[in-house]
Formats: structure tokens, sequence, C-alpha cells
């Protein structure tokens, strides 16, 4: 049973989510991708809401997105859905999932070890399952796509820091 604390921090983090998607996306150019700041709002859920809080908080950001433009680009979860941003969208509700799932399973996460999880979840496999979406969607190759996602690399690794470095600042953990 949720109590009232959580529901504030599911409501707080859905809210930084949301804030996160008001800052303009980076176009790219040759990836119909684009930069956005939103995934490290989940990278930060998933190192710090746990399993159950983290869903639920990805899930209801998913649901305002129904009815409202919630994603960079001010796009709505079904127009997300339906174009080569995707596969990165799906990853994104599994990070609070696997993270806090990893998580779990170390006593006391040391920072080294919360930034090899992030990087391993918020990164690698948000980019991974992003790529196939979009080599499915485009005329690019999975090789292709996979390679044009390094563009990403710098920034996301620095975002998987940053989101780190909060985290370790709060303590929301279940």
């Amino acid at each position: 049973m949720l109590q009232t604390r959580d529901l504030a921090q599911i409501g707080l983090m859905t809210s930084f989510l949301i804030v996160l998607g008001w800052l303009p996306a980076i176009p790219l150019g040759f990836i119909p991708v684009p930069i956005v700041f939103q995934n490290l709002g989940v990278m930060l859920i998933g190192a710090t809401m746990g399993v159950k809080k983290g869903s639920l908080t990805l899930l209801l950001f998913f649901l305002f997105g129904l009815v409202l433009p919630v994603f960079s680009g001010k796009s709505t979860t079904l127009t997300t859905l339906v174009g080569p941003t995707a596969g990165y969208v799906l990853a994104w509700a599994l990070v609070p999932l696997l993270m806090g799932w990893l998580l779990s399973k170390v006593k006391q996460p040391t920072f080294p070890v919360l930034v090899a999880v992030t990087i391993l979840v918020g990164v690698l496999f948000v980019d991974v399952v992003g790529s196939v979406w979009l080599s499915q969607v485009t005329n690019l190759s999975l090789s292709a796509s996979l390679f044009a996602n390094l563009a990403f690399l710098p920034g996301d690794l620095l975002k998987a820091f940053v989101a780190c470095l909060i985290a370790q600042r709060i303590s929301i953990l279940e």
C-alpha cells in the first residue's frame, strides 16, 4: 500500500520529468532522434525510486501524455510511440524496473555501483532498444543506427553521472 509520502514522491518525480520535456530538444540532423533532457529524469527515477514507485512514476507520466504534450517537442504519448523515438521511450518504461531490481540486489550501492547500473540500463539499454526500433522504422541498418547513436553517448554519460550525483544527495529509495 502506498503511503502519502510515496504518492507525493511519485507526483514530484512525474512533474520533474514533465518539466524536463519543456527544455527544447536538440536535433542532430543525421538521425531523426533529437537529444532530449528527459532521459536524465528517467535515470534519476531509476536510481532513486525503486521498482514499484519508479514504475508507477513512468506509468503516470505516460498517462499524462495521453492527453497532454509532456514529451520533448511538445508531443503526446501516442504521437511519440508511432515515430522514430518510440524505441527509446518504450525502453524508458523499463528503466525503473531494471535499475530498481539491479540496485535491490546490492545491500548498500556505492557511488561507482550506482553509476555502473545507471550507464548499463539508463544509457546502453535505452540506446540499444532505441536503435533497434529506429532501424525498423527508417532506412537505416541496425549497425548504422547503433553507430549514429554514438552521438548521444557523451551527453548521455554526462546525464547519467548528474543523475547519480543527485541520487546520492536525495534518499527516496524504498
